[in-house]
């Protein structure tokens, strides 16, 4: 009995140590960097978010921002919400800024999360269990959304 508890558990703890979704990480999107750092990148997203009310959290939707609840506070994140009524989007992006590499002043942000109001998704979903094909239509929205707004240029973008 002892053998097949002791199986058990190293299998479980490989399966865990594998990286198989259990971590309790968010992942992310693609990295999109910029020629600054976190504390400017940061600042130029929040100047977004607080000037474009089209990308505000609506009031009905604010409930369903509970990122520092859930622990997730030290990513200092921010929420975008998209709404495209010609294409039937409406969802909020869960982002958060990726310190520079290494000897560079390079930040990033990246969509950690992605919010869907439609009844049969409704809740958050971690970018990486979105199929590809939405990946692709999200980051496009992002990029044409928020990041345009940006006073930087795109340096380069890791794609994920």
């Amino acid at each position: 009995m002892k053998k097949y508890l002791l199986i058990g558990v190293l299998s479980l703890n490989l399966l865990i140590s594998c990286n198989l979704g259990f971590s309790g990480t968010l992942g992310g999107g693609n990295v999109y960097r910029f020629d600054c750092d976190k504390n400017q990148l940061n600042f130029y997203l929040d100047s977004i978010e607080k000037n474009n009310v089209s990308l505000r959290i609506p009031e009905d939707w604010k409930m369903y921002d509970d990122w520092d609840e859930t622990g997730y506070s030290f990513l200092q994140g921010k929420i975008f919400y998209i709404n495209e009524k010609n294409v039937n989007v409406e969802e909020m992006y869960y982002v958060s800024v990726i310190p520079p590499l290494e000897k560079t002043t390079t930040a990033g942000v990246s969509i950690r999360s992605v919010f869907r109001a439609k009844e049969y998704l409704l809740g958050w979903k971690t970018f990486e269990d979105l199929p590809r094909s939405e990946k692709k239509e999200i980051e496009e929205r992002f990029k044409n959304r928020v990041l345009s707004q940006l006073p930087l240029k795109i340096l380069s973008v890791e794609e994920k």
